[in-house]
């Protein structure tokens, strides 16, 4: 049973726009200064795909406000960055603060420019004025019906979706074997794999795991800010390590991934299954499979919708995609976001 209660929580989007001028210039200077030094890094690591912008992000931010609207304020991560969609009266009445990397990685500036979101996972804790409790959000993450505090966090727990899996060793072989597999998939048949199983193991094994895991899908993940700081307090060297990578690299652990092992870990998490996640992606969905998807969309047989991969999809199924998620969703433009605070208030002038 879930407990009610006042929690105040934030929301943290990590967002680039790898279409920026300014940004491919920081890019391209850096890959020349890193050279061939590939040792270890994930083939996909650098590609384009990575960081290109669909406009995801604007239909993230609506749903986070239309159906989570106890949310504190919304974190934006970016390099130097700014949506065109964004001003200052959209941030006022959005309740949203942007983010530069400099402020989270302040006195670990040898980390930048960084163009590696496991990077930044491992700072976002670093934020400012952000509350204990948090829901990171990639930004293509969606929420697609109303959700309350208690399907993130209860008084003295976070609440996990996903399930237990076994700790696969990667030696040499199997690492071969995978570098073999994700250059086929991504020359062949132009699937882009992330190893974002190993990334999870890694974690896992960090918080003390040996023989399973926790495998959590792509949802939003709740987080304890203390949780972070306090393993980084204790392991600072495990942090350095962490965000040298100035792109994905195989070595690396995900501190959001972490973070989740430890709560398990010290009994403060509530895991629940994955049976409320549905993914959308443009490298793999075929048509049939799409329409079926897209169908669970309407229905609401889903809360938690990520999509990736909108690029690929033929622009003809890009409109129906952002036609589910405008119409059907009601994800359109809202004039000046309403909290739950606001409404109280409201309410109260009224009577």
């Amino acid at each position: 049973m879930k407990e009610k209660h006042d929690l105040k929580i934030d929301a943290v989007i990590a967002w680039v726009d790898g279409g920026d001028e300014h940004h491919l210039l920081k890019k391209r200077e850096l890959l020349s200064e890193l050279g061939d030094r590939k040792k270890n890094e994930l083939q996909t690591g650098r590609d384009q795909t990575r960081f290109v912008d669909n406009g995801e992000l604007k239909y993230c931010i609506r749903s986070i406000r239309k159906h989570a609207p106890w949310i504190n304020r919304i974190f934006l991560v970016t390099d130097n960055q700014k949506p065109d969609f964004i001003d200052e009266k959209f941030c006022s009445s959005y309740k949203l603060s942007i983010v530069d990397h400099k402020e989270i990685f302040r006195g670990y500036e040898w980390a930048l420019p960084t163009f590696n979101t496991r990077s930044i996972e491992s700072a976002i804790w670093r934020i400012p004025g952000l509350a204990e409790n948090f829901i990171y959000f990639n930004d293509d993450f969606v929420i697609t019906s109303d959700v309350e505090p208690s399907d993130f966090f209860n008084e003295s727990s976070v609440v996990l979706r996903g399930k237990w899996k076994k700790i696969h060793q990667y030696g040499p072989l199997r690492m071969k074997l995978n570098e073999a597999i994700s250059f086929v998939a991504k020359n062949l048949l132009g699937i882009t794999r992330s190893m974002h199983l190993l990334l999870q193991i890694r974690s896992a094994e960090l918080a003390g795991f040996g023989r399973k895991y926790f495998k959590v899908p792509h949802v939003p993940h709740p987080v304890r800010k203390s949780t972070l700081a306090g393993f980084f307090e204790k392991y600072p060297q495990k942090f350095e390590e962490n965000i040298r990578y100035r792109f994905r690299n195989m070595n690396q652990f995900s501190a959001i991934f972490l973070a989740h092992h430890l709560e398990i870990s010290d009994g403060n998490a509530e895991l629940e299954p994955a049976d409320d996640f549905l993914m959308i992606n443009g490298e793999t969905d075929f048509q049939l499979m799409l329409n079926r998807k897209l169908r669970k969309v309407r229905n609401r047989n889903v809360r938690f919708l990520c999509l990736q991969g909108l690029e690929m999809f033929k622009k003809y199924d890009q409109k129906r995609i952002k036609r589910t998620l405008k119409k059907d969703l009601g994800l359109k433009k809202m004039e000046k976001f309403k909290s739950i605070e606001d409404n109280h208030k409201r309410q109260q002038q009224v009577s």
